[in-house]
């Protein structure tokens, strides 16, 4: 079964709860065994880490960056409460 995305391609990424986001495919995960979709490392230009996501959690992006909201960080653990 082949990649839908290729690295390098910009996709949209909606998390839980948040709005979607513009992100590109760094790279191709491996092949897990049993798995029913392929896995991609995905980083937004707006974000200081990469996210690890499943390939039905995609779509090929269509809109210019700007038109995508700033990513919402969850709160830290062990913050104030």
């Amino acid at each position: 079964m082949a990649f839908k995305y290729s690295i390098g391609q910009a996709v949209e990424y909606t998390p839980q709860r948040q709005s979607a986001g513009l992100f590109e495919v760094i790279r191709h995960m491996p092949e897990e065994d049993g798995a029913s979709d392929r896995k991609y490392r995905i980083k937004s230009l707006k974000e200081g880490f990469e996210r690890t996501v499943s390939e039905f959690d995609l779509q090929p992006a269509d809109l210019s960056e700007g038109a995508y909201p700033e990513p919402v960080r969850p709160p830290k653990a062990g913050g104030k409460r």
